[in-house]
């Protein structure tokens, strides 16, 4: 597997232990970017929903085939609300749920790092608009990985020993 869905599945696996009191996932679709908010896709599913989009990402070789990068990457968290924003709306709390989430998911995600990423740090939150009946917002991250994808292991028999190099 490479990094990018392993960072993925890791990703989405972290964002599906963000639970509410009865221990049920809050986030409810995870899935990569792929402009889903679009009028042309009409796709249906749960939310708050989380997209994973990559952004550039450029590696800087440190030899033996392993790869440096800061990979910065955005989160699109959407969620389905009738919500108004103003103070007195019928809605409001369901509007503030969302906001919340957003500070959720950094509580979550600040800090966190993996076997091949370094700590994840938030770099922006961006409002996005309305799509009728959902509202969505991007946080930007970024963090260092560790690409090994080009590393090769291969194995040797020396007499009756298997050396195995990596």
């Amino acid at each position: 597997m490479n990094f990018l869905s392993q960072f993925y599945t890791t990703l989405a696996a972290r964002l599906l232990n963000i639970q509410d009191a009865n221990s049920v996932s809050i986030i409810k679709h995870i899935d990569l970017w792929n402009q889903q908010y679009n009028d042309d896709f009409k796709e249906v599913f749960g939310h708050p929903a989380v997209f994973l989009e990559y952004k550039s990402i450029p590696f800087k070789t440190i030899g033996r085939h392993q790869q440096l990068a800061t990979m910065q990457f955005d989160l699109h968290v959407a969620s389905s609300t009738k919500a108004k924003s103003s103070y007195e709306a019928q809605f409001t709390d369901r509007f503030l749920q969302h906001l919340d989430l957003l500070d959720l998911i950094n509580f979550w995600l600040t800090g966190w790092h993996g076997d091949f990423f370094g700590s994840l740090s938030r770099t922006a939150i961006t409002h996005d608009h309305f799509y009728g009946d959902v509202i969505k917002h991007i946080i930007s991250y970024q963090c260092t990985v560790n690409d090994v994808s080009a590393v090769h292991t291969y194995a040797k028999v020396m007499g009756d020993k298997l050396v195995v190099k990596i």
